[in-house]
């Protein structure tokens, strides 16, 4: 027997932003891997019938190895059950949903992918952040500044030189004062405009606007998880309206859970 592996992009957050084929998919579960960061209004959804298992992967403390998430996925769908990694985001944009699929493929496992919303295109817009607006930017890029081993990516540093550019900058909080010093030696503007977005789409949502001077003392203290926004668009945080995060009935998740 062979089941079946489902990568199921999750959002940013907000139940609301999930898609209906990841809201449909999670009645098919038998097994779902979830992650810490995916929220419990979203854990909610996920059908009592369905065996949870959490496999947290966090920065500095990984309660589960990614060889020990692929031999749990291929342990079930080989007893022929319907297994859903659920994963923060969209499972391809730094969300290592491409080692699990190919592992599952040379495993004969039938596998699908499910688009998720990234935090790196809805914290901008929930903010109040247009990364490409017409006379602010005309290209944008998205960056990781976490690499394997706990390790520091700053090779992308240098696209902050880039006049009328965007750099969004996921796994980035925890490095700001690397990122900043990096930056401030490369001869970067120092008044270059930084937005640090925490919680995006939640009800715990903040925003800190501040200059890459000042990158690393407003880090400090910003919650997790956040991504940075660097660029001139990000002087529309005060323009552009925000997003609305709203509170969903206990009802709705009894509903779902009982499906």
């Amino acid at each position: 027997m062979s089941g079946k592996l489902y990568l199921i992009g999750c959002g940013p957050g907000d139940a609301d932003l999930l898609t209906l084929k990841a809201l449909k998919t999670f009645q098919k579960l038998d097994v779902a891997l979830i992650d810490h960061l995916l929220s419990q209004e979203i854990i909610d959804l996920i059908p009592v019938h369905t065996n949870v298992i959490f496999v947290g992967k966090e920065k500095g403390h990984h309660s589960v190895t990614q060889s020990e998430i692929n031999r749990i996925i291929v342990e079930h769908a080989s007893k022929g059950l319907t297994v859903g990694r659920l994963k923060c985001g969209d499972p391809y944009l730094f969300g290592r949903g491409s080692e699990e699929a190919v592992y599952a493929a040379e495993n004969a496992l039938d596998v699908e992918v499910i688009p998720g919303i990234s935090s790196a295109l809805s914290a901008p817009l929930s903010a109040g952040i247009a990364p490409t607006a017409r006379g602010y930017a005309t290209g944008m890029s998205i960056v990781s500044a976490h690499l394997a081993g706990d390790r520091v990516n700053l090779g992308w540093v240098p696209l902050l030189g880039m006049r009328n550019h965007t750099t969004v900058v996921l796994m980035g909080l925890s490095r700001a004062t690397q990122i900043a010093e990096e930056a401030l030696t490369l001869r970067i503007d120092p008044l270059l405009p930084v937005a640090i977005i925490s919680n995006a789409t939640t009800a715990d949502q903040e925003t800190v606007v501040t200059t890459l001077a000042d990158l690393a003392d407003a880090a400090k203290n910003a919650p997790r998880p956040a991504i940075l926004v660097f660029g001139n668009v990000v002087a529309l945080e005060s323009k552009l309206p925000k997003y609305i995060y709203e509170i969903k009935q206990e009802s709705y998740h009894d509903t779902a859970r009982a499906s």
